[in-house]
């Protein structure tokens, strides 16, 4: 009888959330959810907030100040708009605020604290870059975000924390974090079937396009003109190589192939299909509208060069690349993780998730090309929605946000990079066909995010299910 009365409480929970759950779902479908309702599906949605309590114009402006300095971190580090409406709702509501309301648009945050019969309290941040990384702040603002709601750290507390976390020095000196960079454009170009040469002046190039990239950045020149010189130079430079003989055509093929890997912007092709799945649309065009400039960019960079292209020879030109042995493959994906975790400021702790994620998106991507015959942006997706499947469960246990774990593995598992390249020569050269190769490259870019979002809902969802049945919550 005992064992029945057991697991009659436990459909009963089951229960009692799945009608929570529905009714929260129905009032988001309906557009008239309470702000603990965009909880929903996030590490905060049982937890346990305090009474709403009213706040006057000065207190409201300290708190809506506060979470508009934590979400404008949150965005420069790299976090998602998914995460950063939720971390300011979290906060918000562990210090009983309500009546809430929050924007984010492409380049600014917006908060309106308007509580039922009094003038509303607005502000709003603007943004930073929309591709800037700091993975070890990232992990600092999550952590601080997540002691805020489980502890309701006071006020004055909580901006003192962030302070720190914002005047603390970088994890790397830059020396150290183009070191990182260094290493993954080595590897990557290993990836990009090239040689032991090839890597050895890869991180050269990109040493070299780094530190004009950052002169040029300096001078206050729009970043449109920093992507197109640096495309440029990375063209005339392999170029510069390879008409002595310094390196075969195919050498150096790789070799740009590896260093424009390194100019995309993951953080935006990946933030921009979580936005148009998460239903931020305002931030989904305006990242949309940014990779448009890159890619224009990086056309205009080509073409300022174009005249340096028909003295190539054959290999350099050719649409296809020798593959690399498995192993080669595997290593080479796992320690280009390890350079772009340094690269975008993780720490000693974030690496092995990070490589992880890498060897299993590398591992899954080769299974579909080799052995199940699939299209590259079908492996692609596939991969990376391991990656995130792996990152979203794991993430917690790593003490670290899932998308510092799947973003350096992307890089050196599954980015097109090769594809990139030889879809611009076809261009260049008038390919028959270059087109629709471009359209399938961009389109093999688009799967990652769609992998990496599916990944890492189906991967957190699974493990606070998980969580859940461990640690059942107590019924009255």
């Amino acid at each position: 009888m005992s064992g029945e009365w057991v697991e009659g409480r436990g459909v009963v929970r089951w229960r009692a959330r799945a009608q929570a759950r529905q009714a929260r779902l129905d009032r988001l479908r309906q557009d008239d959810a309470t702000l603990l309702d965009r909880l929903h599906a996030t590490p905060y949605e049982n937890v346990a907030f305090p009474p709403v309590r009213e706040y006057g114009k000065d207190a409201a402006a300290g708190v809506l100040r506060f979470s508009l300095r934590l979400g404008r971190e949150l965005f420069g580090a790299g976090a998602s708009t998914r995460d950063i409406q939720t971390a300011v709702v979290a906060v918000t509501a562990a210090w009983g605020m309500q009546n809430l309301e929050i924007v984010i648009s492409g380049c600014a945050l917006h908060l309106q604290y308007a509580p039922p019969g009094r003038p509303p309290v607005v502000m709003q941040a603007v943004l930073a870059s929309e591709d800037s990384r700091d993975l070890s702040r990232l992990t600092a603002l999550q952590g601080l975000t997540a002691r805020i709601a489980a502890t309701r750290l006071p006020h004055d507390e909580a901006a003192e924390a962030l302070d720190r976390i914002v005047s603390a020095p970088d994890r790397w000196p830059w020396w150290f974090t183009v070191g990182g960079g260094a290493v993954l454009a080595s590897m990557l170009c290993v990836l990009a079937s090239g040689t032991v040469r090839a890597a050895l002046f890869a991180p050269l190039l990109f040493l070299v396009s780094n530190r004009v990239a950052w002169a040029l950045t300096r001078t206050g020149l729009a970043s449109f003109f920093v992507t197109a010189v640096q495309i440029a130079l990375l063209m005339a430079g392999t170029m510069a190589l390879i008409h002595p003989g310094v390196l075969s055509g195919r050498e150096g093929a790789s070799l740009l192939a590896a260093n424009m890997i390194l100019l995309l912007p993951i953080l935006t092709v990946v933030s921009l299909t979580e936005d148009a799945i998460d239903g931020f649309r305002p931030m989904a065009a305006a990242r949309t509208v940014s990779l448009v400039a890159f890619l224009t960019a990086a056309a205009c960079g080509v073409l300022t060069v174009a005249f340096l292209v028909p003295g190539l020879d054959a290999s350099a030109r050719t649409t296809t690349l020798t593959a690399l042995p498995v192993w080669l493959t595997l290593v080479t994906s796992g320690i280009g993780a390890l350079g772009n975790a340094v690269f975008m400021g993780g720490g000693p702790r974030l690496v092995p998730w990070a490589v992880a994620a890498a060897v299993t998106g590398a591992c899954v991507k080769l299974l579909g090309t080799t052995q199940l015959d699939w299209t590259a942006p079908l492996a692609i997706g596939v991969a990376t929605a391991a990656m995130g499947l792996a990152a979203g469960a794991l993430a917690p246990r790593a003490g670290a946000p899932a998308r510092a774990i799947l973003i350096p593995g992307i890089a050196g598992a599954v980015l097109p990079g090769p594809d990139l390249y030889r879809s611009l020569l076809q261009l260049l050269l008038h390919t028959p066909g270059a087109g629709t190769y471009l359209a399938l490259t961009l389109a093999s870019t688009a799967a990652i995010g769609v992998g990496a979002v599916l990944g890492t809902v189906l991967g957190a969802g699974g493990e606070r299910q998980w969580r859940r049945r461990l640690h059942p919550a107590p019924t009255h």
